[in-house]
């Protein structure tokens, strides 16, 4: 299936010159031409869907520069359904690299392996090769982007709007930050970067950025449709899951061989080799907490003594740090969900104190039960570590931890509910009590319907 991935392995082999064309940071792109892209990198991530969803309520449309191995494997099942999902919405997938490299630090082999592992995964998970790529870190020079360009026929692109969510920026200031282009006259282009591991840009999100710009008339595109181009390399049919959907492990990048008529610039590969010997299947891909070990993982997820070990082998078993992308193997006994809160079987110290119980309801995902209660991210999962979150069923009884900043019921307002005066009556409140706990931008004789607001401290 990977004839169509290796099409757009560029040759270096021609008979006769070509002609002469601009390549390298002249052509590096960073904004519209017209409209606004409204963009998201490092994902796939726990607000994923919801993004998704806050586009296509508006008639919208987003554009993903997506990693494969970061923040969690692309791999992963509740990933690969999100993914499927925003690409069969028509939404942009685009690359972001493997694992959000440094491009201009690395060889051209490591290059390779950054861009190509990915273009697999996304040729496996959605049928496409993305055309676009967006450096990490906006790190790209002269060199870097000239090779991406020839050898792997990428469009780069950068921005020219930041939100600064990945920077220290408040969930506030992205909000403000997306305010103002909804109220800019004229309107103007623009290709603005938010992250979808960020709590402040997907909180701004949660808070109504979307709907606002809609509802200050501007068309959101994606970065494909505002440089009017298109956003594929490759578009075939998506796979289906094999043992080589795996993070982790050692890939290599296909060898070919090229041939080109200078008449029809066609050109022919052959793969001589094949990814490589697949590292161990990953049912799921768990991010290591405080205090984990190989054994408390083992009986986490009911498996065999040294499954993991022999599934993650550059791992020190007693050693393992924070945040550790852990590949779980088949042969667990955790294919049975429940709605009750588990026993842990790990050593790692009592479970999380409870301010209260929350019952989950459909659509629910941790990001936003961690919105709603203002808690940091993270938090949810850490506190219920059973759960997926990116598919939590309806009726989950949901640890809620403490450090949240006050807020215990965060709502949407339905339409009639257009002043303090109503809504306050509504939930028993006043209305002094509903501005202190609600933004400064809280206008009490015209509130819009779904803005989201603080109810109950």
């Amino acid at each position: 299936m990977f004839a169509s991935l290796l099409l757009f392995v560029a040759a270096s082999v021609s008979v006769k010159a070509a002609p002469f064309v601009k390549r390298g940071m002249d052509q590096v792109i960073s904004n519209c031409n017209h409209d606004f892209a409204y963009t998201w990198d490092d994902g796939p991530y726990t607000a994923h869907n919801d993004i998704t969803n806050a586009f296509n309520q508006v008639n919208g449309k987003t554009t993903y520069f997506m990693n494969g191995d970061n923040w969690s494997c692309i791999y992963d099942q509740a990933n690969v359904q999100a993914i499927r999902a925003s690409f069969d919405a028509g939404h942009q997938i685009a690359s972001h690299t493997w694992s959000h490299a440094h491009l201009t630090q690395l060889s051209e082999a490591q290059i390779d392996v950054e861009i190509q592992r990915l273009d697999e995964a996304f040729l496996k998970i959605v049928g496409v090769v993305p055309k676009f790529l967006r450096p990490p870190y906006g790190d790209i020079d002269e060199r870097t982007a000239s090779y991406i360009q020839q050898r792997h026929g990428k469009t780069i692109v950068l921005w020219s709007d930041d939100s600064g969510d990945s920077t220290g920026g408040s969930t506030q200031q992205s909000i403000n930050f997306y305010n103002a282009f909804a109220n800019e006259n004229p309107k103007r282009p623009h290709m603005t970067l938010s992250h979808e591991t960020s709590p402040s840009g997907y909180n701004a999100m949660y808070a109504g950025t979307v709907g606002t710009l809609s509802r200050g008339g501007v068309r959101l595109v994606t970065v494909a449709q505002c440089l009017d181009t298109n956003p594929y390399l490759v578009v075939q049919q998506r796979s289906e899951r094999d043992s080589t959907w795996y993070c982790g492990g050692t890939w290599n990048p296909p060898t070919t061989t090229t041939t080109r008529t200078t008449s029809t610039s066609t050109s022919t590969r052959t793969s001589t080799s094949t990814s490589s010997t697949p590292a161990p299947t990953c049912v799921q891909t768990y991010t290591s907490k405080a205090g984990d070990t190989c054994a408390s993982i083992e009986g986490q997820f009911g498996l065999q003594s040294g499954s993991i070990l022999a599934a993650n082998s550059f791992l020190n078993c007693q050693d393992i740090w924070v945040n550790t992308p852990i590949c779980i193997p088949p042969g667990g006994s955790t294919t049975t969900r429940t709605t009750t809160t588990p026993t842990s079987t790990s050593t790692s110290g009592p479970a999380p104190t409870c301010v209260s119980t929350y019952t989950a309801v459909a659509g629910d995902t941790c990001a936003k039960i961690e919105y709603n209660y203002e808690l940091p991210s993270g938090s949810i999962l850490a506190a219920n570590s059973f759960l997926n979150c990116n598919d939590i069923w309806a009726w989950t009884p949901i640890c809620i931890p403490p450090g949240g900043t006050g807020c215990t019921l965060k709502i949407s307002t339905v339409a009639g509910d257009n002043t303090c005066s109503a809504i306050a009556s509504r939930y028993g409140i006043t209305v002094a009590q509903l501005q202190a706990w609600n933004p400064s931008w809280l206008n009490c004789n015209d509130v819009w319907t779904n803005t989201p607001l603080c109810v109950r401290h």
